[in-house]
């Protein structure tokens, strides 16, 4: 069974195309946050408490990524993700690093910044909005050391194939960064296809502003990101020694946010057990229909067509998207507009009415 409105706060009424920018909350997050504020007033055994949560979500991750729950850190955010793994290199004058030039900003901003150590960034363009992953790939050379990804473009809602990807670099030492922030909670994820996955938490896993770091430690047992703190590390012979934490923890450099880790779990519940398979199947059918009728109205639509090249989002070019987006949200209709474009997603609780509506609405604008 898929999710149910009725499962959400704020939905009634509501047509809500907008999960790649900020999805409702469900109304069993009450009963988690009186979970967390329960044990937050026990003193410690309820601090206690907040690492058992915070170690349950890394095992439900584990299930959603095909990884272990050692393998995945709770940090601030995507972003903060993205910088623990380009931290972890050792970075030469000469070397390279690889990303699409349609990538989002804090991946790009990321790898800028390198610039300043001699690093080359090389930023791909794109074909006609489509990310090659020949073109990627041509662009890696000897002194490369790592390529950046999103599975699912935040601009476009393209999917890579990340398994041709991976296949593509087998046996060059470069770091495949994914990051799965428009994929995890909505398609399959396999990170071990790659080095390290990155996504935040308050999109389609259904949570709060939180972000996970997953260290794929078979295939990078290397990893010693910059920052150090309490919680990355055990104490060594001197106050001054440590030694860094076999587990994806190191990248933990204190608590995680207890309060996240309430909410997401009760997330991570909510979507494993609807499952993956059925959410994905969903927004491709769905998605599939409003990109077509979209095509047909005659919009500019940036997602491609093929259903293995696309995940949640269905996006078209328009020059007047503000003013559409607010038109819309008057009307009780939430699509995400910026940079050009409107981005309209499809999560579990949307259905078949839900599209109808909207596209009988948006063909005003069409």
């Amino acid at each position: 069974m898929l999710a149910q409105k009725s499962d959400f706060i704020g939905l009634e009424g509501i047509t809500h195309l907008a999960t790649g920018g900020e999805p409702p909350l469900l109304k069993a997050h009450r009963d988690a946050f009186e979970d967390f504020a329960r044990d937050k007033a026990s003193g410690q055994n309820g601090y206690r408490r907040h690492w058992l949560v915070a170690q349950e979500v890394r095992a439900r991750l584990g299930r959603l990524t095909a990884m272990a729950a050692d393998d995945i850190a709770l940090v601030g955010s995507a972003s903060e993700a993205i910088n623990r793994a380009v931290s972890s290199i050792d970075w030469q004058a000469g070397d390279s690093v690889v990303t699409p030039e349609i990538e989002f900003a804090s991946g790009r901003y990321g790898l800028t910044r390198l610039e300043k150590l001699g690093v080359q960034v090389r930023m791909i363009p794109s074909r006609g909005g489509v990310i090659e992953i020949g073109d990627l790939i041509e662009a890696c050379d000897s002194r490369t050391r790592l390529l950046l990804v999103s599975q699912v473009s935040y601009l476009t809602g393209q999917q890579i194939d990340v398994a041709q990807l991976s296949d593509a670099l087998e046996g060059r030492d470069i770091v495949l960064l994914i990051d799965a922030s428009h994929a995890l909670g909505v398609v399959p994820v396999d990170a071990r296809l790659s080095d390290f996955v990155v996504c935040c938490g308050y999109k389609w896993l259904l949570s709060t502003h939180t972000g996970i770091l997953v260290w794929n430690r078979e295939r990078r047992p290397e990893f010693e990101p910059l920052g150090v703190g309490w919680n990355s590390a055990t104490q060594g012979e001197r106050p001054g020694q440590y030694n860094l934490l076999e587990t994806a923890g190191r990248a933990e450099v204190g608590n995680p946010n207890h309060l996240d880790t309430y909410l997401m779990r009760t997330s991570l519940d909510y979507l494993l057990n609807i499952g993956i398979d059925e959410i994905a199947a969903n927004a491709h059918n769905l998605g599939g229909h409003l990109r077509a009728e979209l095509f047909r109205m005659g919009a500019e639509v940036l997602t491609p067509e093929p259903k293995a090249a696309r995940a949640g989002n269905i996006a078209f070019a328009h020059p007047d998207y503000e003013r559409i987006m607010q038109v819309l949200a008057a009307e009780k209709f939430l699509v995400w507009g910026d940079n050009g474009r409107i981005r309209l997603s499809v999560h579990a609780f949307v259905d078949c009415h839900d599209i109808e509506r909207f596209l009988k609405r948006i063909a005003d604008f069409l």
